[in-house]
């Protein structure tokens, strides 16, 4: 295997930068989904609460036409108040069509209940006028009554129901917002604690590694220098030896010569 360090480098660089990548992916993720609730808030719930606004003034549009009609018996009111239930009805499916709650389905089935009832009690009264026959008109004007209040309510219902809607949605993306937020926080600190602490490790480890083959020359130099210390040692005994005995040679000469000139 080649230089360990170089590895230890190159695994610990892979090591942060798989921890980045995830963190940006999962930036990525929770800011797509926060976009697409934020859409479907903006969208979805802002389009029923227009539907419903709209359903509202369709139906008290039929109410106000229908009591013309019963007062002055003129048919162009009754034609007028027959296109408002036609965008009644209309309103009411596109909001069945965008309705994803058990209660708001239920509550509109409810409003087109008390819908129904109304108009079957106004063509009662239409048969009877039409046919100019007397009827209790009072009773039925309190029917209706009743019936315009059980919708009035149910409408403010179903307004309510569609703002909690919206409300919580909004706060799942909040939370979904300070959720992601905290994440990233955390993977940056990590990533920044692992490569400086990585930084760290491998500068000790680069400054370290050479200073074996310094130590081992070191230690060469001294052994060298003592073997030639201990050379230069013996080099000198053994010169300082045959000096000594050269000095006795020729001391001895010396004397042998005085001896014969005597």
């Amino acid at each position: 295997m080649g230089n360990p360090i170089f590895w230890r480098l190159v695994l610990g660089n892979a090591g942060i930068l798989s921890l980045s990548v995830i963190a940006c992916l999962y930036s990525i993720v929770q800011l797509g989904t926060l976009s697409s609730t934020a859409r479907a808030a903006l969208d979805s719930d802002h389009r029923m609460i227009g539907y419903q606004e709209a359903l509202t003034d369709a139906f008290l549009s039929e109410v106000r036409y229908g009591g013309k009609y019963i007062f002055t018996h003129a048919e162009d009111r009754h034609q007028q108040l027959d296109q408002f239930k036609n965008d009644f009805v209309r309103y009411l499916g596109q909001l069945k069509s965008l309705t994803d709650s058990e209660q708001m389905t239920n509550s509109l089935s409810k409003i087109e209940q008390f819908h129904r009832q109304y108009h079957e009690l106004f063509d009662r009264e239409v048969t009877y006028i039409r046919a100019k026959q007397t009827y209790a008109q009072s009773r039925y004007q309190q029917e209706r009554d009743k019936i315009l209040e059980s919708v009035m309510n149910e409408l403010e219902r179903f307004k309510a129901l569609l703002q909690s809607n919206l409300h919580d949605k909004l706060e799942s993306m909040d939370r979904a917002a300070r959720t992601a937020r905290r994440i990233a926080i955390a993977a940056t600190l990590i990533v920044t604690l692992l490569g400086t602490w990585f930084s760290f490790r491998m500068s000790q480890r680069l400054t370290a590694a050479p200073n074996v083959p310094k130590l081992a020359r070191e230690t060469d130099f001294l052994i060298s220098a003592k073997r030639w210390s201990k050379r230069l040692a013996i080099f000198t005994s053994h010169t300082l030896t045959s000096l000594r005995r050269r000095l006795a040679l020729l001391k001895g000469v010396t004397t042998q010569k005085g001896a014969i000139k005597r």
